[in-house]
């Protein structure tokens, strides 16, 4: 199975489209698609905070936005971050794998940081902190989140590239929304809720071998298509 979004121009999630609309392709070779039906909309997210460049006020109205834009029996745990992110980013995993839930999600706010080093010559001058993209090894991060099927989110307000996150998350289906101002943190962090409750099981023959992810399409260029490998148990 694969867990596909389908987005408008404007990022705004489309739904009620049928098996019809979608095309399934591994190496130019069409797939037969068994049936395509809406995703549970209830999910369970732990929300991952790492160097967010807002305030205290605006992190906590960010996360009721983002609440408030999921449905009602879903769940949302929080995780700080005490030693490495790509730790604690495995650490979630593990977290919602033992927890055995159907639609897991990891959603990072922030993004890694480290110590920019000062020009000046002084051993007692550290410098200060600047965002940081991702490190360790994120190709067994990106293992782990397909063996377990979960949809790996971030926002970070940065004007730093973030192409390891940007990666992970493309892999899993998911995103990570680099943005240039706080201020559109919450718009942000809404879309990526409600985008949750508007995605899509695309089942495919038994006999598909999709060890290469297949390209999904929709047959409009005006939307955009993410995909993912799905798995009910994981």
């Amino acid at each position: 199975m694969l867990l596909a979004t389908v987005l408008d121009d404007t990022g705004a999630p489309v739904t009620g489209l049928t098996r019809d609309r979608f095309t399934v392709r591994r190496d130019g070779v069409e797939l037969e698609v068994l049936s395509v039906e809406p995703a549970s909309s209830t999910v369970h997210v732990i929300a991952i905070f790492e160097g967010l460049a807002v305030t205290q006020r605006q992190l906590t109205s960010t996360l009721s936005r983002f609440i408030g834009s999921l449905d009602d029996e879903s769940v949302v745990d929080m995780q700080s971050v005490e030693g490495e992110l790509d730790t604690a980013i495995v650490e979630a995993i593990e977290d919602l794998h033992a927890r055995s839930t159907s639609r897991p999600v990891v959603l990072l706010l922030g993004q890694a940081s480290e110590i920019a080093p000062s020009r000046l010559q002084s051993s007692q001058v550290r410098g200060r902190r600047r965002a940081a993209d991702l490190t360790g090894d994120t190709n067994q991060i990106a293992a782990l989140l397909r063996e377990h099927s979960i949809l790996f989110y971030g926002i970070s307000v940065t004007d730093v590239p973030l192409n390891n996150l940007e990666s992970l998350a493309a892999e899993t289906g998911g995103h990570f929304h680099v943005i240039a101002a706080s201020d559109a943190l919450e718009e942000t962090v809404s879309q990526v809720g409600h985008e949750l409750g508007a995605q899509y099981l695309i089942s495919l023959p038994s006999s598909s071998n999709i060890e290469a992810m297949p390209q999904v399409s929709v047959g409009d260029s005006r939307l955009t298509v993410r995909a993912g490998r799905y798995a009910s148990e994981h």
